[in-house]
């Protein structure tokens, strides 16, 4: 009688292992979409390119300062495409969040304002990721930037399901960017004192770091 007790629980012991084992993580999909008040952050779509490359050309001088865009001898069409494409495929990989932010609503609406990214997406000890953006010049002083912003740090610090889960949000930018510092201000980033060389565009420029935690 004991030794059919101890079989039975050895089988049970088994069948539990076994459930647990062939168990499969939850894969948490980032949102295909966010919106704000005035705009949908999406990923960027074929049809997207002649607005894209249109804002490009209109910002180049002003974005080159701070983003890495073209490579050398890169056309602005296979810029939008690689752009695009890398957008997909670090979602699927979970290491890069990156949106276009698109004005949703009348005269404009589908007017392509910008780039909104979260990348270096790091799941250890500590969930962290950095922000970077552009923005249209044409449409600078509007609010946009400080809107998309807000959403997607919110979102990146957001539990699951609505939000990435991340514990700190990092920003480097340069000290003579006071447009992004401030946008940066507003959406709850902080200064750490920290420097650090980054590459733009074959160049090493000093940028500052901040940061922003999760509540």
């Amino acid at each position: 009688m004991a030794h059919a007790k101890i079989k039975n629980r050895f089988t049970q012991s088994e069948s539990l292992v076994g459930r647990v084992l062939n168990r499969r993580p939850i894969e948490v999909l980032p949102r295909p979409e966010l919106t704000t008040e005035r705009l949908v952050l999406r990923l960027l779509n074929p049809g997207d390119e002649r607005g894209f490359i249109d804002a490009l050309s209109h910002s180049r001088s002003a974005v080159r300062r701070w983003i890495p865009v073209n490579h050398q001898g890169e056309s602005d069409a296979h810029y939008f495409h690689r752009t695009m494409t890398r957008a997909r495929v670090q979602d699927h990989e979970g290491v890069a969040w990156r949106r276009a932010a698109f004005i949703e609503h009348g005269p404009d609406a589908g007017r392509f304002v910008g780039m909104f990214n979260l990348i270096k997406i790091q799941r250890g000890l500590e969930w962290s990721c950095e922000a970077n953006w552009w923005l249209d010049s044409r449409l600078a002083g509007q609010g946009y930037a400080s809107e998309a912003c807000r959403c997607v740090i919110d979102f990146a610090l957001g539990d699951h399901p609505n939000g990435l889960g991340m514990h700190l949000v990092r920003g480097f930018i340069c000290r003579d960017n006071p447009v992004s510092i401030h946008i940066a201000e507003k959406c709850g980033f902080v200064a750490t004192g920290n420097q650090e060389l980054l590459e733009v565009n074959n160049a090493l420029i000093q940028h500052d770091e901040f940061e922003c935690w999760a509540s």
